[in-house]
């Protein structure tokens, strides 16, 4: 009898837990792809995201300062966090590339610890490639005195891809 019972509850639980939700397909066009150790994929092993998947996430608006630029800059986009809670990324180091190539490693552990953002918005518009675009990798620093050689190392403009390392 007992064995009958965990059986049919079993049963009835197992329906009820379901799958881990898929990650989305992107329906415009691909801005960010996605690889290596990520437990959610919407194209075989990696995950796309195009702008409007990207806004969807926990979206920031921040002011600040980087080397790379005069004055401060309004720019908007989600948290890094957020992406990488989404593919269930926890650790390791991210393999940041740009559209030409150029490449740099970011540690998990900073994008909590400094709220990094995806930039995808420069004064409430898209960012061009000629601009920085379409994704900028910022560390926020909200005063000139907070811009750091190590954070402006890590910035990285024209993003497409990030791969996931231990």
């Amino acid at each position: 009898m007992f064995r009958l019972c965990i059986c049919l509850f079993c049963l009835i639980a197992m329906p009820l837990a379901g799958p881990a939700r898929a990650l989305d397909v992107p329906q415009g066009a691909p801005l960010l792809t996605v690889d290596g150790l990520i437990a959610q994929t919407n194209d075989g092993d990696l995950a796309v995201y195009d702008r409007a998947m990207l806004q969807a996430l926990d979206w920031r608006e921040i002011e600040t300062y980087t080397d790379f630029t005069l004055g401060v800059q309004h720019l908007a986009g989600p948290s890094l966090a957020s992406l990488l809670k989404q593919l269930g990324v926890r650790r390791g180091t991210l393999r940041a590339v740009a559209l030409d190539d150029y490449m740099i490693d970011i540690p998990v552990s900073d994008v909590q610890a400094f709220g990094i953002i995806l930039a995808i918005e420069q004064d409430g518009k898209p960012m061009r490639v000629r601009n920085k675009g379409p994704i900028w990798i910022v560390y926020p620093a909200p005063t000139p005195e907070d811009v750091n050689e190590l954070h402006s190392s890590r910035m990285i403009w024209q993003l497409q891809r990030l791969t996931v390392k231990p």
